[in-house]
């Protein structure tokens, strides 16, 4: 089917998308490493946890619409070296967590606030290894721009078509390092680059959502 040529008229197929019942934690853990447990709400509000916001940022690309990831940094961390989507966390400057996950995007990788076009949220996700609950965001970006990586923090940012993520062939299990032991978990797989984790989950969920709009 030929994609979309409008970027209101996608915008319009993905809020249609978000007015059913959020797919939610079942979906993503679909996407979960085998060995994660799955705590109780009360459990992580117990926790403290700290908030975070990330935006699934949609934008237009040679091969179709594509969504943007970046890959972390090499550092001494739980998430060294990881492909996730734009965002951080919540600062006392930010007015909520939308607020946040656009400042971080902007900060990251160059795209102002008011270029982005801010679909709704998915499911909150509560990551265990760094106690961070992650709240995401889509987010459309109509023309496209000249990307600004932080050099700090940002490696590589990778452009992925949605129709490819939709394909069964993108999802692998591959072998990782999780402390001092390999485990199989599951993921997607672009080029050399593996998403798994918290960013599958979230994206997991994002996937279900938009099964049914089929002019990626």
């Amino acid at each position: 089917m030929e994609a979309f040529t409008s970027i209101n008229e996608l915008l319009k197929s993905l809020q249609q998308a978000l007015q059913a019942p959020l797919p939610g934690l079942q979906q993503q853990l679909a996407m979960a490493p085998p060995y994660r447990e799955v705590p109780s709400e009360e459990w992580v509000q117990a926790q403290n946890p700290r908030l975070a916001g990330v935006m699934l940022l949609i934008c237009r690309g040679t091969a179709g619409w594509q969504l943007i990831f970046t890959k972390r940094k090499a550092y001494a961390g739980v998430h060294s070296a990881q492909v996730s989507f734009p965002g951080g966390k919540l600062e006392r400057e930010d007015s909520n967590l939308l607020a946040a996950a656009l400042r971080e995007t902007e900060e990251e990788i160059g795209v102002p606030p008011s270029r982005i076009e801010v679909v709704g949220p998915l499911t909150p996700l509560y990551i265990p290894p760094s106690n961070f609950l992650v709240h995401p965001f889509i987010g459309l970006l109509p023309e496209r721009i000249n990307w600004r990586l932080d050099p700090t923090e940002v490696d590589v940012l990778l452009e992925i078509p949605i129709a490819f993520l939709h394909q069964p062939s993108a999802r692998v299990n591959q072998l990782i390092q999780v402390g001092a032991s390999q485990r199989k978990v599951p993921g997607f797989v672009w080029n050399e680059h593996f998403i798994w984790g918290a960013t599958a989950m979230m994206l997991e969920e994002f996937l279900a959502i938009t099964r049914t709009i089929n002019k990626w």
